[in-house]
């Protein structure tokens, strides 16, 4: 599966992480469930979901004492609508969804675009209920903007109300239209059957090459599964025989604050590194010495340098697509890098031959905070922020530089083949 193949078959979380499982369960992976005692053993590889749209997946090593954790984060959810719980308007001769944003879109982007809709549905069978993935892959609905002849100003910049403009057109009024009929159809359930839903929309053209020298991507969803799929192959391609549990956390709600139980701002993560721990037999002191030995790359994408737009980069660490990944820095603390994380990165860098750049913020611009700053609310280890650099991120069609996947894909795998030796502050082995 290729990064396009993946992009066209995630047109939601829940639908991002069913891939990963695809891809996991291919090269040997085995589904634990936190529900249940985990039984880990070494020379082995695994991987736990927790409410369909978040996975973590781990690889054991086949010697085990004096252990560390690799880590690697980055979420699988991107900005876009969704459906409320009662959905249905109609006004004059036309069904309207009712929806709401999620995430920081922009608005106008996702107008004029044949748009899917997709996610999960939660359907009873007698006392059980389940949940089945749903993914429609057609022009379903549409925001149609209004015509210029009835909005002068457009091109001055207007003001969108996400409840009043934002509303997709379903169908016609016709009577026969209901979209709860098209569910059932699809899944080939009951319509009584179905109890609650997470659908969301998402945009049918799921990605090309092109540039005139086939340089760039344009795809939904950029932002960030480019880092999602990067994270998938590195961990299946790598393998680090002694001392290191290689750990990859895909979380989900990274676009709305990270609170969810999914989350990186959860304990999902702190609690399946010390499940990993006890089921290895360490204890409660060898657990918290092996994080003081860990190492976390959160791995979200990066602004990158728009010539349009010169004045909103800092002068001297801007990053370009096709020029490798980029390292994010700021004084602030919004991203964990340090001199200490960014210079064992470099060296992941170089032992991988893998091309690297240097990003920070204008000094009056904040950058958001990311999964690894979020993380090390949870979790005390050294950690670096990093991504691959893309052009109009949280856009409906977001653009990448085709060669940086593959420069991830490298540290990611060499990462993941590396033992690091915390001898002291100022002794660290990369080796």
């Amino acid at each position: 599966m290729d990064f396009l193949d993946f992009i066209k078959n995630s047109p939601t979380s829940f639908h991002a992480v069913s891939e990963i499982k695809k891809l996991l369960e291919e090269n040997g992976f085995k589904e634990l469930d936190e529900k249940k005692a985990f039984s880990v053993n070494l020379n082995s590889k695994y991987f736990i979901i927790r409410n369909g749209n978040s996975i973590i997946a781990f690889t054991t090593p086949s010697y085990l004492e004096s252990y560390q954790f690799n880590i690697t984060a980055a979420h699988t959810d991107s900005p876009t609508f969704k459906l409320k719980p009662n959905f249905a308007l109609s006004m004059d001769r036309y069904n309207y969804l009712n929806t709401e944003v999620y995430g920081g879109l922009i608005l106008n982007t996702f107008f004029d675009r044949p748009l899917n809709i997709a996610g999960r549905v939660m359907v009873k069978n007698g006392d059980h209920l389940e949940s089945k993935l749903i993914n429609f892959n057609r022009f379903m609905c549409m925001i149609p903007n209004l015509s210029i002849h009835f909005n002068r100003d457009v091109n001055n910049g207007v003001a969108i109300n996400p409840q009043n403009e934002c509303l997709p057109i379903l169908s016609e009024d016709n009577g026969s239209s209901d979209l709860y009929d098209a569910i059932a159809d699809e899944l080939g359930v009951k319509k009584d059957d179905i109890v609650s839903h997470d659908l969301y929309l998402a945009i049918l053209d799921r990605g090309m090459v092109g540039g005139l020298n086939n340089e760039f991507i344009m795809a939904p969803q950029i932002d960030n599964l480019e880092c999602a799929y990067a994270l998938t192959m590195g961990l299946i391609g790598g393998k680090c025989e002694y001392n290191t549990i290689n750990v990859m956390a895909l979380f989900d709600s990274e676009e709305v604050g990270s609170a969810s139980k999914s989350a990186a701002d959860s304990k999902f993560l702190e609690d399946t590194l010390y499940r990993i721990s006890r089921s290895m037999d360490k204890c409660l002191d060898e657990h918290m010495v092996a994080l003081n030995n860990s190492f976390m790359i959160s791995a979200d994408n990066a602004h990158a340098f728009h010539p349009a737009y010169s004045h909103r980069y800092d002068p001297t660490n801007r990053v370009y697509m096709n020029e490798g990944i980029v390292i994010k820095s700021a004084a602030n603390g919004s991203y964990t890098t340090d001199g200490y994380s960014e210079a064992i990165f470099k060296m992941l860098c170089d032992k991988a031959e893998a091309r690297y750049q240097i990003m920070t913020n204008r000094s009056d611009v904040r950058g958001g905070s990311t999964l690894g700053h979020i993380s090390l609310a949870h979790l005390s280890v050294s950690s670096v922020d990093i991504g691959l650099p893309q052009l109009a991120m949280h856009s409906a069609m977001e653009t990448c530089g085709k060669y940086d996947l593959d420069d991830l894909i490298k540290v990611a795998k060499e990462f993941y083949s590396t033992h690091i030796t915390f001898k002291g502050e100022n002794n660290i082995e990369i080796g």
